[in-house]
């Protein structure tokens, strides 16, 4: 079936290509895997100045050019759900309120954003969000006058101070008292979040068949500084704070299974490294505190732990209630060599990572020798530890940022990550920011790979790789190199 018939495409990715040594073999009949399309995937900001508008029923010619140079690039997946803006999405009333915007309450129309994608993206699908936290927006007669307060206090003025619902600040602009949020928040339960699935299918006649993909919220473990606003006996202490995640996740996803089964839910949509060991909570006095998940005796690092909860719990439903393991990343080192090996830190056992730091309490214990992440392997292993070997479910990464003052070193970046999860078999990757130079990288390998990843080794990976792919009738190959050096000149053979 993949005996290579006719045709042969090889693309080089790099800095500077010449002379060196370095030995590519590409196998066409080994290491078979269908490639997602959804790992040609990015975030979309719809509500505020972004390019597929949820505030506006009108598709604009901006929007239609945006969607259009997108369908052109190749882009299969967008996550609309707008991370921090989700966690108390109302789609009742079609609004939300941000943590990063003084907890205002502002409009936002999943039903338009959606509609737009499914009437002009015919190639794309898209991922929204559930409400796992139980709280939504419920008001917009309570927002706080920001635009008099940045005029008074600058641009740079503090963002993200619990004014709507009747805060006050003093003359300097500093927090006097927090406004209430009773007043623009309500409680928001399963049966309410999970609504949407029987609005959009039953009642607007959406194609739910692209619409398939539902983030479980957004970043739990930062819910006590992100979304202050909510009682802060809601998370509480190293048990308790973790337990209640947990089981509003499986609330949430038993009733949307139940409603939906074709439905792929992901999760825990943890938000960063030091975070996919740790998570913060509120001590007695209302502190924030931050640390492993303690159980009796043992302490787990968070992402253990939320794998260890859900297989149990989907034994006692009998029910999947986890698809897709999401997690978002944002890496910070900014030099070249770090850079160009991000990508290692995803299933690389071999890398020591300089950024190592959560994951050094992989054992519920500090240890400073751990440097070695592969966090996305760990998580396969623990997947396979907790529900079983054929558990079915699937890698993803929600949010990232590669960017680099350089959109080369950002394109060799961004196309060494496509690649590592091409070659093992990643579901999806929405980056939260895009950048020059990723335009490019997501064209060459949506519209010139093929479906399935092939084989390929490299005598020297970390500097020189190479990502292979066939079509289903075995008669057209492509191979995409991509070399990392920055000064050196390679030859490859």
């Amino acid at each position: 079936m993949y005996k290579l018939k006719q045709h042969l495409t090889l693309v080089f990715l790099c800095s500077s290509l010449a002379f060196g040594a370095i030995e590519i073999s590409v196998n066409a009949s080994d290491g078979i895997k269908p490639i997602s399309p959804y790992l040609f995937g990015r975030n979309v900001y719809s509500g505020y100045g972004g390019q597929i508008l949820d505030n506006n029923d009108k598709t604009t010619a901006e929007e239609l050019a945006t969607m259009n140079s997108y369908n052109e690039m190749g882009i299969r997946f967008l996550r609309m759900n707008q991370g921090n803006n989700s966690t108390k999405h109302n789609w009742r009333k079609n609004i939300s309120s941000h943590p990063d915007f003084y907890n205002n309450v502002y409009y936002h129309n999943w039903n338009l954003s959606a509609k737009k994608i499914l009437d002009n993206m015919p190639e794309t699908d898209a991922m929204y969000g559930f409400q796992t936290a139980g709280y939504a927006a419920s008001s917009l007669n309570y927002n706080f006058d920001e635009i008099a307060y940045k005029n008074t206090y600058g641009k740079d003025a503090p963002r993200n101070l619990d004014l709507a619902g009747g805060g006050k600040v003093d003359g300097n602009g500093n927090l006097i008292s927090k406004g209430n949020p009773d007043l623009y928040m309500e409680k928001w339960p399963a049966d309410s979040t999970v609504g949407i699935i029987n609005h959009w299918r039953d009642e607007l006649k959406y194609d739910m068949n692209r619409l398939k993909y539902w983030s479980m919220d957004n970043e739990p473990e930062l819910w006590p500084t992100t979304h202050t606003d909510m009682p802060y006996t809601y998370l509480h202490n190293t048990l308790e704070a973790p337990e209640r995640i947990i089981m509003n996740f499986v609330e949430v996803a038993k009733k949307a299974k139940a409603i939906y089964p074709e439905i792929k839910l992901t999760g825990p949509v943890s938000a960063n490294e030091w975070l996919w060991c740790n998570l913060r909570y509120y001590d007695a006095q209302g502190n924030v505190k931050e640390g492993v998940v303690t159980d009796g005796n043992i302490r787990y690092c968070w992402l253990e732990y939320f794998i260890m909860r859900i297989a149990e719990e989907e034994k006692k439903a009998n029910m999947k209630l986890l698809d897709v393991f999401d997690i978002h990343w944002y890496p910070t080192e900014k030099d070249y060599e770090s850079r160009m090996n991000w990508h290692r830190v995803l299933f690389d056992t071999t890398y020591n990572y300089p950024g190592a730091n959560g994951i050094k309490f992989i054992n519920g214990y500090w240890n400073d020798n751990q440097t070695k992440e592969y966090i996305f392997k760990r998580i396969n292993d623990w997947l396979t530890q907790y529900f079983g070997k054929d558990h079915g479910v699937t890698l993803g990464m929600s949010e990232t940022s590669l960017k680099d003052d350089d959109a080369m070193v950002t394109a060799l970046i961004y196309a060494s990550f496509l690649g590592t999860m091409i070659d093992n078999g990643v579901e999806f990757f929405t980056p939260w920011t895009w950048d020059p130079g990723m335009y490019e990288v997501a064209h060459l390998f949506s519209r010139y790979g093929k479906s399935f990843r092939i084989e390929s080794i490299s005598t020297n990976d970390s500097l020189v790789s190479a990502y292979s792919s066939i079509n289903a009738t075995g008669d057209s190959l492509t191979v995409i190199l991509v070399n990392r050096s920055q000064n050196e000149s390679q030859k490859i053979n």
